[in-house]
């Protein structure tokens, strides 16, 4: 035996004995489903089959019914299980008719989908009906078998949005935190080297951090009633939040600029020195994304001669 299966047999003993201490139930688990895959190993030959959990078996351990090469008695038995990479596999005897085998190929499509953005027991769940599926399907209940198939994809994207909701209201909390913990931070060193900017630094940090938290009460608002797809992973929902809060920060500024701008109009000038309007305003800036750009496109209008307008 060499060094490293030495290690790795070290490293096994190792972890059994901290399950065993922890988490014996995990133990005992593994345990029962090594003893039920040489069960089936044995009752399956030739077959080479690794199961993580059982969905049904028709064959037996009679030797006077088992099937060998050399005996097709019962050409009829078949194993649907779910392997050990949490995808559900098969092995069927039988010959299959063009009913059965859409029935199949209709759950074997759903099955397919990607589903590793859900927990374990998520996923184990949608594959059991799909293994079920494709019991009800060898049985020749085909109309059964793609009801479902249908409930195990209704129940993948239930789960699948939920997911999605999850990622992005996590990370809508966390940037915010850390955007006006940075806010926070960088108003307070300004600050303390140029006093003489403070009134004008801290009313631009009040209008970024308004735009920010307007960006994500949007979020909360689309999160609760909005599609979103986890299939697409964690990484994008991450990106896509980090974005729109930055984006809201932005159109803050952008607010606090125009309030200061010689082209606004009045009613927006005099809530400048008003820190509550300017953070109100700068809530709206970042909540209603196109509120902005609007305001921007009439003040370029404003240089305008009657004229140019009306062309």
């Amino acid at each position: 035996m060499t060094n490293v299966d030495k290690f790795l047999e070290y490293k096994q003993e190792l972890r059994r004995l901290v399950l065993g201490c922890f988490h014996p139930q995990t133990l005992a688990s593994e345990n029962a489903r090594k003893a039920l895959n040489e069960e089936l190993k044995e009752r399956w030959k030739p077959y080479s089959i690794e199961v993580y959990e059982l969905i049904r078996d028709t064959r037996d351990l009679d030797d006077n019914k088992r099937t060998t090469p050399n005996n097709s008695k019962n050409d009829d038995e078949f194993i649907v299980f779910i392997d050990t990479d949490l995808d559900v596999d098969w092995i069927n005897n039988a010959k299959m008719d063009q009913n059965i085998e859409k029935s199949v190929s209709y759950a074997e499509s759903i099955g397919a989908r990607r589903c590793k953005h859900m927990p374990c027991e998520q996923i184990l769940e949608f594959k059991r009906l799909i293994g079920q599926a494709i019991v009800n399907a060898f049985q020749g209940e085909t109309g059964q078998s793609i009801s479902l198939a249908e409930a195990a994809s209704q129940f993948l994207k239930q789960r699948t949005v939920e997911r999605s909701r999850s990622w992005t209201l996590v990370a809508a909390h966390l940037f915010l935190i850390m955007f006006s913990a940075v806010l926070f931070r960088f108003y307070n060193g300004v600050d303390a080297l140029a006093n003489g900017w403070s009134v004008d630094v801290g009313f631009l940090c009040l209008a970024i951090q308004g735009g920010i938290i307007g960006a994500y009460l949007s979020i909360i608002q689309k999160a609760g009633r909005g599609e979103w797809d986890a299939a697409a992973g964690r990484q994008i929902h991450y990106v896509e939040v980090f974005t729109q809060l930055f984006a809201g920060g932005v159109l803050g500024s952008i607010a606090f600029a125009l309030s200061r701008s010689v082209h606004a109009p009045p009613s927006l000038k005099a809530i400048t020195p008003d820190s509550y309007s300017l953070f109100a305003f700068s809530v709206a800036a970042g909540l209603f994304e196109r509120l902005i750009p609007k305001m921007i496109s009439s003040y370029t209008k404003l240089d305008k001669t009657p004229n140019e307008l009306n062309t």
